[in-house]
């Protein structure tokens, strides 16, 4: 009996460590992307596309065609949706069993998701948040297909990520009435995102967004985004109302009280700015969350902390971290002048001798004789030139002898006759 009521009484001393506590009311449907239905293989096919595969409560959004931005619009691709398991890629989800990824392989693509949330008060401010990586890689020289860095990026090409708030509730992308947190670089490692908005009509819209930009018209083999937990709460939620704390009778042996939900004021900063808040009895990361209006995750972030559930008492937790200020440098003199060094300006002659051209003489050549063009049938061949017989006389002497001869022959006529 002895050891039971000791039992029982120590049943009776509240823990040291932290119950958790409901947090903020994710508004969101499959906020943290954990849903899976063990009758079907993966989530169920958008629009009756297989390679379209989106967890349910969120839908998908893409373009299909290169828009003008595109610096290479015959790589433009609609992205490959599908989950992101943990067991096979634990790098690609952050938290739970499961994250969504979309992705275009060797091509180009702006697409993100969204999900319209129904039931809200126009006039309440709410606050998004989600957690985005993303996988750029440029391949390598050896292969068109593979990434040098392995899973992560090389060379990467700019992602646009970024999430936002459509007050109206509209599910255009593109509308002027999003709200949208700024863009951040999300590679290889989980980015917190987060925007805020007061909603307008009783529907809003949240978004992710991302737009794989080959600004510098460099080919990216990998262009993947992953997306997980997601949350949408109202930013001024009203904290439940603490319970009364029992006065108790000095008589009585004194016990661990119980938890309370006293409100606490915030800490003075340190010195050196940051707030640290120290774990009391009864804490809870969700209640410190709220208390501070910080989002779980970045307490986390800060604090290095993985289970949200394990804090202990006399714990500091860092809340917020000091923004560096850039310290003026001071004054630096200016430099006295210095008077210019005189050049040595040099007589501009007035004529310029033009530069002397080397002139070779031209070689003197006996003209080439005339060809003169002589007629002749395709198959004769050219006759040779006659030549003159050796022993051929000249025609003077000849007609020198032809005179002698003659008046030889009339001398002997003339004296026959006259004889």
């Amino acid at each position: 009996m002895f050891i039971v009521g000791l039992i029982f009484f120590v049943g009776l001393i509240p823990p040291s460590t932290a119950k958790a506590q409901q947090g903020p009311t994710n508004l969101l449907v499959n906020g943290d992307f954990e849903y899976w239905d063990w009758t079907i293989a993966a989530w169920p096919w958008q629009d009756g596309i297989p390679e379209v595969q989106v967890c349910p409560g969120w839908r998908a959004f893409y373009v299909d065609r290169a828009p003008a931005k595109a610096s290479m619009p015959n790589y433009w691709r609609r992205p490959e949706f599908r989950d992101s398991k943990q067991t096979l890629y634990p790098e690609r989800v952050h938290g739970g069993y499961f994250a969504a990824k979309y992705f275009s392989f060797a091509g180009q693509h702006e697409a993100g998701f969204y999900q319209q949330v129904s039931g809200i008060t126009p006039g309440t401010r709410l606050r998004f948040y989600a957690f985005m990586q993303t996988w750029s890689c440029m391949p390598g020289k050896e292969a068109w297909n593979i990434c040098p860095a392995g899973t992560k990026s090389n060379n990467p090409a700019p992602m646009h990520t970024k999430i936002g708030i459509d007050p109206t509730g509209g599910v255009d992308p593109w509308s002027p009435d999003i709200v949208w947190s700024p863009e951040l670089d999300a590679y290889d490692a989980w980015t917190y995102f987060q925007v805020e908005a007061v909603a307008v009509n009783s529907t809003v819209t949240v978004f992710t967004y991302s737009w794989a930009d080959w600004q510098d018209g460099v080919f990216r083999i990998n262009n993947d985004v992953y997306v997980d937990d997601a949350f949408l709460y109202v930013l001024d939620e009203s904290t439940p109302t603490p319970a009364p704390t029992a006065t108790r009778d000095p008589s009585l042996p004194t016990f661990t009280p119980a938890p309370t939900s006293t409100p606490r004021l915030t800490p003075t900063p340190r010195p050196d700015g940051s707030i640290v808040h120290v774990v009391q009895a009864g804490d809870t990361l969700w209640a410190i969350a709220r208390q501070y209006n910080v989002p779980v995750e970045i307490l986390l972030q800060l604090n290095g902390l993985e289970d949200p559930n394990k804090i202990w008492v006399g714990q500091e937790l860092v809340i917020s971290v000091p923004t560096p200020t850039a310290t003026p440098l001071p004054a630096t003199p200016l430099p006295t002048a210095v008077p210019p060094t005189p050049t040595a300006v040099l007589p501009t002659p007035t004529a310029i001798p033009p530069t002397p051209t080397a002139f070779l003489p031209t070689p003197t050549f006996s003209p080439t004789p005339t060809a003169i063009a002589v007629r002749l049938s395709d198959t004769a061949t050219p006759a040779a030139t006659p030549k003159t017989p050796k022993n051929a006389l000249p025609l003077g002497l000849i007609g020198v002898i032809g005179l002698l001869f003659g008046g030889g022959i009339g001398f002997v006529v003339g004296r026959t006759r006259h004889h």
